[in-house]
């Protein structure tokens, strides 16, 4: 045996560097459970009820027809016209009085 060969006991052994942080496999499992987090987070927030389906006739728009037409042809001699426009407009999530032929509209029924 060569004294090259042979360790010194005493001698100081050389510190393995500790790595702090996260590893690769804990950072792809991080961002796997953030991500289906947030995405079961979304279909809770919206996977709710469905809504209500507005009660009513389902009428499709000719040509030459206007919100004011439909509105006098299905409303009942009771109800202000005006009125129900309005309720023509929410239940089927109009923002202008725009109509086109060929769309098909839900004239709510009047309690």
């Amino acid at each position: 045996m060569n004294s090259s060969t042979v360790r010194n006991r005493f001698e100081k052994k050389e510190e393995r560097r500790v790595r702090f942080g996260i590893t690769r496999g804990q950072a792809l499992l991080f961002l796997i459970t953030f991500t289906l987090f947030f995405y079961l987070l979304t279909e809770l927030v919206f996977a709710s009820s469905p809504m209500d389906e507005p009660q009513g006739i389902e009428v499709t728009v000719q040509s030459g027809d206007s919100l004011w037409s439909l509105a006098v042809r299905y409303s009942d001699q009771h109800t202000d016209v005006r009125d129900y426009i309005i309720e023509i407009k929410e239940a089927n999530g109009l923002d202008s009085n725009w109509i086109y032929p060929g769309q098909t509209l839900i004239m709510p029924d009047m309690p």
